[in-house]
């Protein structure tokens, strides 16, 4: 009887890795896999690569031609227990009442068909705006779904950690070499027309304007910025923790990136993000000292070059301490208060909002993601926004060490979008919320694993 389990054993191993595999010798699990990482990938070069469609905004750049294919996979990779994770289940449940919530509330407010719109517009492009918000919200929940189901097992976090490793410092390349007149718009860009008419704020690059394309990744400075906070976030979780040198390295590069990206709010925000890391790691606050000891001379020594190299993106960010002020914060303060008179024309629009999509009908955005929901979505969609936010704190904050930095960013975020819409499906933002998801998902999965493996951490 001893020597028959072996054997038993050893079928029921054959077996299981036949079940996962196609009958063609494919796994689901690796296309699927690959497709994540060609995701990644594609976040390098976020420019239209292919004009169609009738407006710029939805002009697909490499990532929506990925996704399609993301999706065509999604059926064929099945959940298993490895994959099983209980906070992403309930993530998964609020992002579905969210996103019915808004087809809700595109259907029965921005195009009225119950005719109980109240408020005078102004012109009709919310229909069009509505529905480029759902388009994307389902291109997040496609990304979000097919990372949630992929097994992640050593070799292919590896692979991960390497994909998001390579984006992140070709993206850092791509905005220093922006930045500093390496390399000019129009030649990272020369499919784009050369009018405004057609080709809206993507123009931008072709008409070689400076300061607003930043780098390879959006015509607004605030994209780049978020998106390099989420990169370095991630890939320090996915970093084994015992290295020092690493972790400050990006740290750095993302402070200066973020510091030359032109946002403020971004600006600030990897620098919340920054000194929540080095708290949690005293090694990383060393190195970063003794870089800063050696960066000191270095700095003095080409004081003249580098002053002037770096005199606008400073003279940007000096404006951060005055934004309080009436006339700061680029006009949002006029804005804020032009869309709270709005919601205060009928008390029910503080409820119920004036529908998904239908503030470009009644003026500008809020630039401010909680008062933009609120706008659109009313106090409904903005409270299952703030408990799927508090839900997600709790989950990373009790993931332990590594989902405890992806914590730290979505905080920083969090503070972000206080002047901007960080967290929703603008065109100004891309792909961002979809490449958050994804990168939630990671850290708690890889932290989940880092957990079964050595055993439950205690709470500070």
């Amino acid at each position: 009887m001893t020597t028959a389990r072996p054997e038993i054993s050893f079928f029921a191993l054959e077996t299981s890795r036949t079940r996962a595999v196609g009958p063609r010798g494919i796994s689901a699990h690796g296309v699927a896999f690959w497709l994540c990482c060609a995701y990644v990938l594609s976040q390098i070069y976020m420019v239209p690569i292919w004009l169609m469609g009738p407006s710029w905004s939805v002009w697909p750049s490499a990532t929506d031609l990925i996704i399609p294919l993301m999706l065509l996979c999604l059926p064929f990779v099945r959940s298993s227990e490895r994959t099983t994770n209980p906070a992403i289940a309930t993530l998964k449940r609020y992002l579905l009442l969210l996103a019915c919530g808004s087809v809700v509330s595109y259907l029965a407010l921005t195009l009225n068909l119950l005719n109980l719109k109240t408020v005078e517009v102004t012109n009709d492009k919310g229909q069009y705006f509505g529905l480029y918000q759902i388009y994307r919200f389902g291109q997040f929940l496609v990304v979000f779904w097919l990372i949630s189901r992929i097994d992640l097992n050593a070799g292919r976090k590896l692979w991960l950690r390497r994909t998001i490793a390579l984006t992140f410092w070709i993206t850092c390349a791509s905005i220093l070499a922006n930045y500093f007149g390496l390399v000019d718009t129009p030649t990272l860009a020369p499919q784009i027309p050369r009018s405004l008419g057609i080709a809206g704020p993507w123009a931008f690059y072709s008409l070689g304007v400076v300061g607003n394309p930043v780098g390879a990744i959006s015509f607004h400075h605030a994209y780049p910025a978020v998106q390099l906070l989420l990169l370095a976030a991630t890939y320090i979780c996915l970093l084994p923790s015992l290295r020092t040198w690493l972790p400050s390295l990006i740290l750095i590069s993302l402070f200066i990136c973020c510091l030359i990206s032109g946002s403020r709010a971004g600006f600030v925000a990897a620098c919340l993000f920054a000194v929540a890391v080095m708290s949690s790691r005293p090694r990383q606050l060393l190195v970063l000292a003794a870089i800063a000891v050696t960066a000191v001379p270095v700095g003095v020594y080409l004081s003249n070059d580098f002053s002037g190299a770096l005199s606008r993106a400073v003279e940007r960010q000096k404006s951060i301490s005055t934004s309080y002020e009436e006339d700061g914060l680029a006009g949002r303060v006029g804005i804020w208060h032009d869309r709270v008179a709005l919601l205060n024309q009928d008390p029910v629009l503080w409820l119920t909002g004036t529908g998904y999509g239908s503030a470009v009908e009644s003026g500008n955005n809020g630039h401010m993601l909680y008062l933009h929901i609120t706008l659109e979505c009313g106090l409904i969609g903005l409270s299952v926004f703030l408990i799927l936010g508090q839900r997600l704190f709790s989950f990373l904050w009790r993931g332990g060490t590594e989902a405890r930095v992806m914590f730290y960013a979505t905080a920083a975020l969090m503070a972000s979008a206080l002047t901007q819409e960080t967290f929703y499906p603008v065109p100004a933002l891309g792909h961002f919320c979809g490449m958050y998801l994804f990168c939630a998902v990671v850290a708690l999965r890889h932290s989940a694993a880092s957990t079964r493996q050595n055993g439950p951490r205690p709470l500070p």
